[in-house]
């Protein structure tokens, strides 16, 4: 899907091998849309719109979508989304050969992708945030950055949109369920001292097991996705209010700035300081 065909405007664009990344503004109007990738969109703020689409059985269906969800596009999947004001849309486009590459590495022997238009997903929400942000800030993304983050978006999907068949002896990962708790749980408890143990508690199953159906499900480890969240918080915050930088520590989590500054640091490349001087 190139950007004319998309209907985006002031389209900032970034490609790694198997995946595309889209982000830009939408205005209201009617798009009929095939996209021969996988495609997951992000809603940015304020968005209203509608979903129509026929499912495997021809059924139509319609559903609402707002900046609180994610919509998950299968392959070739026809639908006409009616977008009822102007809005920020993040899109990721990623390849069959891609999503199939990275299921087999999960341990299927094949896939078939169920399409969700309006889940409400914190894992690919906030991914797609992040991502926002970066091409917002850059204009441009390392190809190594965004393939990393085309494999954790490409893993979730497959292990949580998707009916598979697994390869003898591989288990699966967390049930979408148990994934969605997991996530909430952490969302809701940024600013607290939590670790994978709290989190494995919440869901009554062992913190061994817990840590590695998580990371199967997600490709990453709890320990780094809940980082990556308290980072994610943080630029927020940075951007978005005039909180000293140890509140803005505080609100995300971390006992001190120092520990904070190290932290953020480390996945953003520049300061606290240095991001909201930039921003």
């Amino acid at each position: 899907m190139a950007p004319e065909e998309s209907g985006f405007t002031n389209v900032i664009e970034a490609h790694c091998p198997g995946a595309i990344v889209l982000t830009g503004q939408l205005e209201p109007g009617v798009r009929e849309l095939i996209c021969p990738e996988i495609e997951v969109a992000i809603p940015g703020e304020r968005a209203a719109a509608e979903v129509i689409y026929q499912t495997g059985e021809g059924r139509q269906r319609q559903c609402c979508v707002t900046e609180k969800h994610v919509l998950i596009i299968p392959a070739g999947q026809p639908h006409r989304v009616v977008w009822r004001r102007a809005s920020d849309v993040t899109v990721f486009l990623l390849s069959r050969g891609f999503a199939a590459e990275v299921a087999r590495e999960s341990g299927m022997t094949r896939f078939a992708l169920i399409e969700d238009y309006s889940a409400l997903d914190p894992v690919v929400w906030h991914l797609g945030r992040e991502v926002r942000g970066e091409l917002r800030r850059h204009r441009q993304l390392d190809s190594t950055y965004l393939k990393s983050v085309a494999i954790v978006l490409a893993r979730h999907v497959v292990n949580t949109y998707a009916s598979s068949h697994w390869s003898p002896g591989e288990s699966n990962g967390l049930p979408r369920y148990k994934l969605r708790q997991a996530t909430q749980f952490i969302q809701e408890n940024l600013d607290r001292d939590i670790t994978f143990h709290d989190v494995a508690a919440h869901l009554k199953i062992s913190a061994y097991h817990f840590a590695r159906m998580f990371r199967h499900s997600t490709g990453e480890s709890p320990h780094q996705y809940i980082v990556r969240c308290r980072v994610s918080r943080a630029k927020e915050l940075l951007a978005e209010t005039r909180l000293p930088i140890t509140e803005v520590a505080f609100e995300a989590g971390y006992k001190t700035q120092s520990h904070f500054t190290t932290s953020f640091g480390r996945l953003v490349g520049v300061s606290p300081a240095a991001f909201r001087a930039g921003k």
